[in-house]
């Protein structure tokens, strides 16, 4: 079966509050006590599976439970082991007769069944409650205790919102009020990933990548667009959750703004692919996504004209730039505005349509090319090398281009597509270059510079015009190719 939750994390000025909001004498209170299995090379864990025994009360539960393609859903099996004096055995016949979870025990463990072995413990107190909300029931569960190891614990305080019955719709308005109440914060990650990074002794996860889609042609556009947001979420939210829990490193930073720039793009390029309305969120998107952008933007000077910038004056004052765009980052990721963003393309993902699509997925993918190559032609027919925001229109074309292009030519049997790739990677290549050229010099004409400065400035102003023209020349030789849209 699917289970449908949403876990969040509490700051801890509002657990008090919540615990009231909760009403311990209205709820039911149990003793939660989990042994999770797994083999010595984390097999399951890596597969994004989790197999555990916990102690429900006075029954042993075993439970096997497995990703999906949506962080709002997750496989569930639990069988009831009965009331038991000891600690049960981990029992795998079990599932002889469940093929589902059969398939997913032996997808990653192959014939290592008997290489399972306890790797950590859980011990959480849960408060819980059911609430009728609209057209659901909804099971609030506020988990609080920890994770362990034979040699390190992790404290746990998380609530949990399952939906027991009704649509998931209801599910995300129930729990955006609590968010909004107790500046909850998503959190993607589970117990089991928290006992896995005690097991290595890490602090947290490797960064999520992307991962590639493949359009279903016989599927609307509608239907393909959900998938590739919810692909894309699936890369977002765990980068996001290590950013929120400041136990982030560069790569998940560099991630989560991968992952923020496809789903702006996505939404933006492809809105006439379905009915819902999706300006809102690609302008909420690209605004949260410049932030990472400055603090990537200012790192990557920081790196490049460290050795250029001899006015210790100028550089201090970069080194306080990524100071405040890091905190401001680390507030933005887990604001509540940010948070309804997720839970709203969440639902996004996982609904659908109610119309009949007009057209194909090949015509709605030809009618967004070509308009994106109609932009790119005027753009170019407007640049001029003394005016900045025509470039600046030009790069963001050809950005956009990149994106779309594999993503579109993949719906096509084009020939020799790998020659038209080659010409817009040149072009996205200089365009890149120019950007960042563009964007340091801006920001150091608008510091107080000292006379020792002004090197690094005209360095920048020259190499900027280097790839400006290399921008203009990249760009014509791509439209010259594109012969296969005809």
């Amino acid at each position: 079966m699917l289970e449908v939750e949403l876990k969040f994390q509490i700051p801890e000025a509002r657990r008090s509050a919540l615990l009231k909001a909760l009403d311990p004498k209205k709820s039911e209170i149990i003793q939660l006590q989990a042994k999770y299995y797994d083999t010595p090379d984390r097999l399951l864990s890596q597969q994004g599976a989790a197999l555990r025994q916990r102690l429900e009360g006075t029954h042993w539960v075993q439970t096997l439970k497995a990703a999906t393609k949506s962080h709002l859903q997750r496989f569930e099996d639990n069988t009831n082991l009965g009331e038991l004096a000891e600690a049960p055995d981990l029992n795998l016949d079990i599932y002889q007769d469940k093929p589902e979870a059969l398939a997913i025990l032996k997808n990653a463990l192959g014939d290592q069944f008997n290489h399972l072995q306890l790797q950590f413990e859980t011990d959480i107190q849960r408060t819980m409650r059911v609430i009728t909300f609209e057209d659901a029931e909804i099971e609030i569960s506020l988990d609080i205790g920890e994770v362990r190891t034979e040699t390190a614990t992790q404290q746990i305080h998380e609530v949990e919102f399952e939906l027991k019955s009704g649509s998931i719709q209801s599910l995300l308005t129930f729990s955006f009020e609590w968010v909004k109440k107790y500046q909850l914060w998503l959190d993607v990650r589970s117990k089991a990933e928290f006992g896995n990074l005690l097991v290595q002794e890490k602090k947290v996860s490797p960064a999520k990548q992307a991962k590639e889609i493949i359009f279903n042609k016989k599927d609307s556009a509608d239907k393909n667009l959900r998938l590739l947001v919810a692909s894309q979420l699936q890369h977002l939210l765990p980068n996001i959750a290590a950013i929120s829990a400041q136990v982030a490193e560069s790569e998940h930073i560099q991630q989560a703004q991968v992952a923020l720039h496809h789903l702006h793009l996505s939404l933006s390029l492809f809105k006439d692919w379905t009915d819902s309305k999706t300006e809102k969120w690609s302008h909420q998107l690209s605004a949260f996504e410049s932030h990472f952008k400055n603090l990537q933007h200012f790192e990557h000077m920081q790196r490049t004209l460290g050795a250029l910038l001899q006015n210790p004056k100028t550089a201090g004052s970069l080194d306080k730039d990524i100071l405040y765009a890091n905190e401001k980052l680390n507030n933005l990721v887990k604001s509540t505005q940010n948070v309804q963003h997720y839970l709203e393309l969440l639902i996004f993902s996982l609904g659908q349509s109610e119309k009949a699509p007009l057209h194909d997925l090949k015509w709605y993918a030809q009618n967004t090319l070509q308009n994106q190559y109609k932009q790119l032609q005027e753009s170019l027919n407007d640049a001029d090398l003394s005016d900045l925001e025509s470039l600046e229109a030009l790069a963001q074309h050809l950005n956009e281009l990149k994106f779309s292009f594999p993503i579109l030519t993949n719906i096509y049997d084009v020939k020799n597509l790998q020659k038209y790739g080659k010409s817009l990677n040149d072009a996205q290549q200089a365009c890149e270059q120019y950007q960042v050229l563009a964007s340091s010099a801006s920001y150091l004409q608008q510091t107080d510079l000292e006379a020792s400065d002004w090197f690094a400035l005209g360095w920048l102003t020259a190499k900027q015009e280097v790839y400006a023209e290399k921008l203009l020349e990249a760009t014509e030789q791509f439209l010259v190719s594109r012969k296969f849209l005809k």
